[in-house]
């Protein structure tokens, strides 16, 4: 399910979520600071400095997060603020169907590329 969203406009609204390790909110403020420099609207999901052991909140909290993002028209593009291990737990519990209408970039490393090989069959 190849799509491909447009060009990211500088007045692009960019959601970050952490849907796999924790990352503390401190050290995600940094990467907002850049983007709102850089022009871009920022907007935190709820898993940015939510801790659950090693994750970013439970299963259901970081499933939640990702589908909201992945949802919501507004949204042009989701950072994923932290890889590691997690994101494999919810894969299959993910619904495409809204983010086929509104494609947009997806962002991330490590266990990202679980959800990059998912958008890419």
């Amino acid at each position: 399910m190849v799509v491909l969203p447009s060009h990211l406009p500088t007045v692009a609204t960019i959601g970050i979520i952490c849907p796999s390790g924790y990352m503390p909110i401190e050290k995600v403020q940094t990467c907002v600071n850049t983007l709102q420099g850089w022009g871009y609207r920022v907007q935190l999901g709820k898993t940015v400095g939510l801790q659950y052991h090693y994750f970013a909140g439970t299963d259901v909290e970081r499933l939640a997060d990702m589908q909201a993002m992945l949802n919501n028209p507004a949204i042009d593009a989701i950072l994923c603020a932290r890889g590691g291990y997690g994101l494999s737990r919810i894969i299959d519990e993910l619904d495409f169907t809204a983010f086929l209408q509104y494609p947009k970039w997806i962002i991330g490393f490590s266990d990202i590329s679980v959800l990059h090989a998912r958008l890419n069959r």
